[in-house]
């Protein structure tokens, strides 16, 4: 804190992974905030994550719970969570019922009873379990109202930070909710036959907080949060002046039609249909990248690392001595139920480790099946775009065309000059009796290229691109056709040479036609 600056309040961190970043540094010393959800959400395991770390940290913890189930009955169903820790309990963190005490004495008696124990405890942390039995054994909202502010009160002189857990009902969000200094709401929503976890901040006062919904899972570690990839991103700030101008495929004729490859911390499109060679072109751009000391990095959610390397060697890209190295990192994810934001903090933090240069990410229809809402797909494609930009990391990725063969080239996605500045045009056509591969570039900003359509071949050697299609047209359509040669001119006839004396220049008499009719009868 500078003197005449703001004054920097301290800060209690949840030790939930990706929750600090959303409340942009945890939760304010102090203060009160409510966790709300329907039964199932999470809110106990959130709770109780927090309080364990907390007391890894050495602090004090008070967990009052207001259910009928028993303190004990919720510490045994703790137990299978990584986090529990059982020397905590009961030294560090203290569970209480004060079920009974509600129900025979009220709101008062239980008030008396959390400042009497906060005191005892010297807990810095208090953790009010089941605030909906507190509501419903209320008198009126008003006595309810002033038991949150008379609680408010204590907790914040002594510095208590306070979590209260409820469901809110079923009348949405109330008064009492608008009391407090921050409201977290967990829910679970249901797409088709999938069921996802999200977390959103409806108010955190006196600090910023990351806005939107945040997807969040539960394992045997408790929760994860993952930040929305959207709102990591700082738009504020700009490309620097790289030193690598061009990032070569390593293919031969191909980083000639791209006058040596395309630029670096840009972002390339792979557009083309299953078999036209996308994912080896784009394990031939990180193979490239390790043999000039650029780290690159596979996501793969198509082929495990296995099949990988034996697609790879079939045509000649040996990449196992650079994945013992380290000069190749991938990274497989089936394409099951994935969640977006959990596979962009993923790329995030590859990016910004500052270790990678190159990125290959097989492909966008994963991303697509990841997320429930299609058209934010674009958008956070737009944010990895932008973050590879500015941290100069090259991105390729393949996008699946709809269609191998056909009149039309389609585009799968929209916005496509926000999400790549080059596109990589791959097909198969039928030319000759046989499929051939062809590719072309269709854009590559800010620079030059050759626009010509040439032939992808596929060898034992590797991947070589050769001259352009000379002898084939409507390529692009998937209608090709051999061009019709031109038909060769026929010889003029040649001419006799006119005599040069006077006894052959005599022109001999034409014999005169005879016109004879046939006579009738003759």
């Amino acid at each position: 804190m500078t003197a005449g600056g703001p004054r920097e309040e301290q800060r209690v961190s949840t030790g939930i992974p990706g929750l600090d970043t959303v409340l942009c540094g945890g939760l304010r010393k102090g203060r009160m905030y409510m966790v709300l959800g329907l039964p199932g959400a999470g809110k106990t395991i959130l709770a109780n994550q927090i309080c364990f770390h907390q007391a890894a940290q050495g602090h004090q913890v008070l967990y009052l719970t207001l259910l009928a189930e028993s303190h004990t009955e919720l510490v045994s169903n703790l137990q299978t969570l990584s986090f529990f820790d059982p020397a905590c309990v009961p030294g560090k963190i203290s569970y209480l019922s004060a079920f009974t005490i509600l129900e025979q004495g009220g709101l008062e008696a239980l008030a008396d009873l959390v400042r009497k124990e906060i005191k005892a405890h010297k807990a810095s942390l208090l953790v009010l379990d089941g605030l909906l039995a507190a509501e419903e054994l209320a008198p009126s909202r008003q006595a309810l109202k002033k038991f949150i502010h008379g609680l408010q009160v204590v907790t914040g002189l002594i510095g208590c930070t306070t979590v209260v857990l409820t469901t809110g009902g079923t009348k949405g969000l109330r008064a009492e909710h608008t009391m407090v200094d921050g409201l977290l709401v967990l829910q679970q929503r249901t797409f088709g036959v999938r069921t996802l976890r999200e977390l959103s901040v409806r108010k955190f006062r006196g600090s910023a907080y990351k806005l939107g919904q945040h997807g969040f899972e539960i394992t045997s570690d408790g929760l994860t949060v993952y930040p929305r990839l959207e709102s990591m991103v700082d738009g504020n700030l700009v490309p620097g002046a790289g030193k690598r101008e061009r990032d070569a495929f390593g293919v031969q004729g191909l980083d000639s039609m791209l006058k040596g490859g395309v630029p670096a911390g840009s972002t390339t499109i792979l557009l083309g249909p299953p078999g036209s060679g996308k994912t080896l072109l784009g394990l031939a751009f990180l193979a490239e990248g390790a043999r000039q000391g650029e780290r690159g990095h596979y996501f793969a959610f198509y082929d495990a690392p296995e099949r990988m390397l034996a697609q790879a060697a079939g045509v000649g890209m040996h990449l196992q001595p650079l994945m013992e190295r380290g000069d190749l990192e991938v990274s497989f994810r089936p394409p099951t139920e994935n969640i977006l934001d959990k596979l962009g903090m993923e790329l995030l933090t590859t990016i910004r480790s500052g270790r990678v240069r190159r990125i290959f990410l097989d492909g966008y229809e994963a991303l697509l099946r990841s997320s429930t809402r299609k058209s934010r797909v674009a958008r956070f494609l737009a944010a990895l775009v932008n973050e590879c930009r500015v941290r100069e990391v090259t991105l390729l990725y393949t996008v699946e065309a709809s269609s191998a063969f056909g009149p039309e080239v389609k585009f799968p996605l929209r916005g496509i000059s926000m999400v790549a500045e080059n596109i990589l045009f791959l097909r198969m056509v039928e030319l000759h009796s046989g499929l051939r591969r062809f590719i072309a570039a269709l854009k590559v900003r800010n620079s030059a290229y050759d626009p010509a359509l040439r032939e992808l071949e596929m060898t034992d050697e590797g991947l070589k691109v050769g001259e352009p299609f000379a002898e084939g047209q409507m390529l692009m359509t998937g209608l090709a056709r051999t061009r019709t040669p031109e038909p060769t001119p026929l010889p003029k006839p040649r001419r006799k040479p006119r005599a040069s004396s006077p006894s052959s220049a005599r022109a001999t008499p034409s014999k005169p036609r005879r016109n004879v009719r046939k006579r009738r009868g003759s």
